[in-house]
């Protein structure tokens, strides 16, 4: 498609449905599933999680709008940690969910809402925003003036 125009909004509690959606979407895509074939009980319980979170601030999400549709988004997830050297208020956000509809990539969306977003934290004096990046999203992050981080490890509780 070209020629495409679209907006960047934050979400509100009127969204939700169609964040889930989409996230549900984004899983979809990285499994290789299909989107209709989602587990209820994810969607219901990123439901309950994006209402809770959005109305108490600790998560944002930006929404890209196309002649009145949703076609992409984002979220943040601030919390926070104990003052460390070079963040002496510990707050910090996880970008998380970066996905635009398929047929809409390539178009800026992606890199409109980081921009948003990154624009945001700049103004709240976040000093740490990290994410997980797909080989595939690499270059959109590194863009907008991320860098790869090794040290990272993690533990999951499979059990």
């Amino acid at each position: 498609m070209t020629d495409v125009h679209w907006t960047i909004r934050r979400a509100v509690p009127s969204d939700i449905s169609v964040l889930v959606d989409l996230r549900m979407a984004l899983f979809a895509e990285v499994d290789g599933t299909d989107p209709a074939a989602a587990d209820p009980q994810l969607a219901e319980a990123t439901r309950r999680y994006i209402e809770k979170a959005l109305a108490d601030g600790s998560l944002v999400v930006w929404v890209a709008e196309c002649q009145g549709e949703i076609v992409g988004t984002h979220s943040l997830a601030y919390f926070q940690r104990p003052p460390y050297p070079g963040n002496l208020t510990g707050r910090e956000a996880y970008l998380l969910n970066v996905y635009s509809v398929p047929s809409l990539r390539r178009q800026g969306i992606a890199t409109a809402l980081i921009e948003a977003a990154m624009a945001t934290v700049r103004v709240e004096g976040m000093a740490r925003v990290w994410l997980h990046a797909s080989t595939a999203g690499r270059p959109l992050y590194e863009k907008a003036g991320f860098r790869a981080n090794g040290s990272e490890m993690e533990w999951l509780n499979l059990a």
